[in-house]
């Protein structure tokens, strides 16, 4: 029970900090944006993306997937994908991400990270294949866990079925707000 308010409480916080800062107009014309802020404290540059998938039905067992950035030169790049998961197995290690898309074709994805217990996952460590799974609408979505087998298979809303291809357009079309960090 401890563990479900807790990966509930995350999901929604994370939620929460994505939408800070922004105008109505922006949420209305940008269905994904990247948020970018600057810590006045260290001058480091944040950036996020507006929205994350949750995959779950029952707030319980899940996943969400989050789109990592960064930001070099004044440039945003997409820098891979971040996953937390909750009641797929213990630890995780050796994940795997399988993305099943509308015309049934089929991409997959291992984790890189080590071994932990935290539920987190990380692929596409080098930013090299986001091309691969941004240009079709998702199907089902499943996670693997590679240490206990475990899975967990979400099919997403007609929403979510296009966030990869949302997440590319905001890319393309450069759909960057700024925000202020938390001082």
């Amino acid at each position: 029970m401890k563990n479900s308010f807790f990966i509930l409480s995350f999901f929604l916080s994370i939620n929460c900090i994505g939408q800070s800062d922004t105008t109505k107009e922006n949420k209305k014309s940008l269905p994904y944006y990247i948020q970018v802020c600057k810590d006045v404290m260290t001058d480091k540059e944040l950036v996020w993306g507006s929205k994350i998938i949750l995959c779950s039905e029952d707030g319980k067992k899940g996943f969400s997937i989050r789109v990592s950035f960064e930001k070099k030169k004044d440039e945003v790049k997409y820098q891979g994908l971040t996953v937390i998961s909750a009641g797929i197995g213990n630890c995780m290690e050796k994940d795997e991400l399988i993305f099943l898309f509308e015309d049934d074709s089929k991409y997959s994805l291992k984790s890189w990270q080590d071994f932990n217990c935290a539920g987190k996952s990380y692929f596409d460590l080098y930013g090299k294949f986001f091309d691969e799974f941004n240009s079709k609408k998702i199907k089902a979505i499943r996670l693997t866990n590679g240490r206990s087998y475990e899975s967990y298979t979400y099919k997403p809303t007609s929403t979510e079925a296009s966030y990869f291809i949302e997440v590319k357009q905001a890319l393309d079309n450069n759909k960057i707000v700024n925000v202020k960090c938390d001082e």
